[in-house]
């Protein structure tokens, strides 16, 4: 039986969202304000509604296990993905909200004077968010299952449920406030977790040394002279990783779509500084957490005590997994690492963090496709007069579409929600990010390229996540060496360092050689909109 505390810390949670949704739905006079919340949002909210969406559930189930399985060279990982974020005010923010769109799919159309651009732009997105909409679904199922014991297909449809309320209700105006106080909910949930493990250890001194006691390397640097692997612990690899992560921060629908909502483009600056500063700490507190993971379980984890399972954090992991039969041993480490503090206001504030940091990236993407169906797609596909005349409704009732499906395939889902979270990002950032980012600042962006990269790069990545998959057996580590016994084969595929520079090379060599865009289009979504950020 799950604590009290636990409990009435996990319903007080429930409550607040709930009540943020539906005091947001007096906001709702118009299509706008569903949509993008009457561009009105803050800085400081907006800023922390990124957050908590784009730091999807996989850093708050999985990331703990990355650090002290992998090591070092994940540790840094993080630390570039974070130092990043900042580069997404000169990408894409200001601009962006200079343009002021409606939906992520308008500026493709709009650049590329292509109205046809809606519908692809559309698919790729809706794909991303249907795996993303599912992979927090399972997050608040394995939260809940872990931590509260609710049985795991009861959990998802709670969750799948409460997201549908406030969406419903309250549209981008309740998205946008309960992302922002999910934000503060999961960044403190992780700051308790990580002071609660060092004072198991007695102080930063004692934590420290219990590290390096059980892996002397665990705080090198990637200048390490025998690096585990080149893509995966030198300094090649965190650079790689620092593109990546933030150029995908600068480009993914649901973070982009929340510069639309600010009220001006110093506002939109102004909240990557917030989700930095907020996210920094988010991730310093999963650092810690990660580091004394494996030394916290292995010492105080009920489990070992009762002597149910040996004293091998990664045995502790499987026995979860195992027991709960919900995805794999990653997905258990934060929970594991807490429930071995046994401090039940701890455990409940992690569970509360976890559901908000779920809930918070479901929404967003919910929000995301809601908007292409009801308005790039209506007019396009659906000829539904319907959706012209209640496009609230409309947006609602496609909301719930959504999260149906996502707690359709979330029952049995298909892999991890790391391995799901990996695909979805790669997947939409190398297929139609470049084409966002050029062509705000390359004049020689083109159409052509834009469909090609699109198309080349979709199918692409959909095959080397299948391969890894089906191939290699584990597709969130098959780029790693087989020195650390976690793959058969030692490759590197396009999910990795050289992915998103394969996107913009090819994007670069077709639109150096296809037909250039209308000049007074270059001019008004290019030049102008660059100009004087």
């Amino acid at each position: 039986m799950a604590d009290p505390i636990v409990v009435g810390i996990t319903v007080l949670y429930f409550v607040a969202i709930i009540v943020i949704g539906w005091y947001s739905r007096v906001r709702m006079k118009s299509a706008t304000d569903y949509y993008v919340a009457g561009r009105q949002i803050g800085s400081v909210v907006n800023g922390l509604a990124l957050e908590s969406t784009y730091l999807s559930p996989a850093s708050m189930l999985g990331l703990p296990a990355y650090v002290f399985i992998i090591g070092y060279q994940f540790w840094w990982a993080m630390a570039a993905i974070i130092a990043g974020m900042p580069i997404a005010t000169l990408l894409t923010a200001a601009a962006m909200r200079k343009y002021g769109p409606t939906s992520f799919a308008d500026y493709y159309a709009d650049r590329y004077n292509d109205q046809n651009l809606r519908w692809l732009v559309g698919i790729i997105v809706i794909f991303g968010a249907i795996l993303y909409i599912t992979l927090s679904i399972v997050g608040m199922g394995i939260f809940l299952l872990a931590i509260l014991r609710f049985p795991y297909l009861y959990g998802v449809i709670l969750g799948a449920v409460i997201v549908m309320i406030y969406v419903v209700f309250g549209g981008m105006v309740a998205t946008s406030w309960n992302a922002a106080f999910q934000a503060v909910l999961m960044t403190i949930a992780a700051v308790i977790a990580a002071i609660g493990i060092i004072n198991y250890f007695g102080g930063l001194g004692p934590y420290h040394m219990a590290i390096l006691e059980n892996n002397p390397k665990f705080f090198n640097t990637p200048s390490d002279i025998e690096p585990s692997h080149i893509y995966a612990a030198t300094w090649l690899a965190v650079i790689g990783w620092f593109f990546v992560w933030h150029y995908g921060f600068a480009t993914m629908p649901y973070t982009v779509v929340r510069f639309f909502t600010v009220m001006d483009m110093k506002t939109a600056r102004r909240s990557i500084f917030w989700c930095t500063l907020f996210a920094g700490i988010f991730y310093l507190g999963l650092e810690i957490i990660g580091a004394g993971a494996k030394v916290i379980i292995e010492k105080a984890h009920p489990l070992v005590l009762q002597g149910t399972v040996p004293a091998n954090a990664v045995k502790v992991l499987a026995y979860y997994a195992k027991t709960y039969g919900v995805g794999t041993v990653t997905d258990y480490s934060m929970v594991a690492a807490v429930e071995a503090l046994q401090n039940p206001w701890v455990l409940g504030i992690l569970c509360a963090g976890g559901l908000a940091i779920a809930m918070s990236t479901a929404a967003g993407w919910v929000m995301v496709v809601n908007v292409i169906v009801t308005r790039d797609w209506a007019d396009m596909m659906l000829r539904s007069k319907f959706a012209k005349e209640n496009p609230i409704l409309m947006a609602r009732i496609i909301s719930v579409i959504f999260l149906a499906i996502g707690l359709v395939i979330a029952i049995n889902p298909p892999a991890l929600v790391l391995d799901l979270s990996g695909w979805a990002f790669v997947v939409i950032i190398a297929s139609i990010g470049p084409s966002l980012v050029l062509g705000l600042w390359w004049k020689g962006a083109t159409r052509t390229a834009t469909w090609v990269t699109a198309v080349i790069m979709f199918v692409l990545h959909l095959y080397a996540w299948l391969y890894a998959k089906f191939t290699l057996g584990k597709p969130h580590f098959f780029f790693l060496n087989t020195a650390l016994g976690l793959s058969k084969t030692a490759i590197v595929t396009p999910h990795q360092v050289w992915a998103i520079p394969l996107g913009f090379l090819l994007f670069i060599v077709i639109s150096l050689v296809t037909k250039k865009p209308e000049p007074e289009v270059v001019e008004k979504y290019c030049v102008q909109l660059t100009e004087k950020l």
